[in-house]
């Protein structure tokens, strides 16, 4: 399985992708949803310290699936940002509680913890 850093992600998604929006989006994930990236050390890792590679925030092939699922929906399709991470990053039963009002992020991040 290849994991991919920030920087490594970011183009696969859409070159045209700001990094500082980009940034954003993962705030806005792990806020909304108890949907957590990892972190570890990339495939290709780039930060070093003593010479051991340093651990940061990883994504796996399915992280880039939906981000760049996300993408497509936000930019070309116009969809609502928040609408769309609870869609993607949401289980379907949790996502229908979600569009019915009795969805609490808060209790869901304390059940994974």
């Amino acid at each position: 399985m290849v994991l991919y850093s920030k920087t490594e992600i970011r183009p696969l998604i859409s070159k045209d992708l700001p990094r500082r929006k980009f940034d954003r989006w993962i705030q806005k994930i792990q806020s909304l949803t108890p949907y957590q990236f990892e972190r570890g050390i990339p495939s290709k890792p780039k930060i070093f310290k003593d010479g051991v590679p340093q651990k940061v925030v990883v994504f796996d092939d399915i992280d880039l699936e939906k981000l760049q699922n996300l993408y497509d929906r936000v930019t070309y399709d116009n969809e609502n940002l928040t609408y769309c991470i609870h869609l993607l990053f949401l289980s379907d039963e949790d996502f229908e509680r979600w569009k019915s009002g009795k969805y609490d992020v808060e209790e869901e991040k304390r059940k994974y913890q």
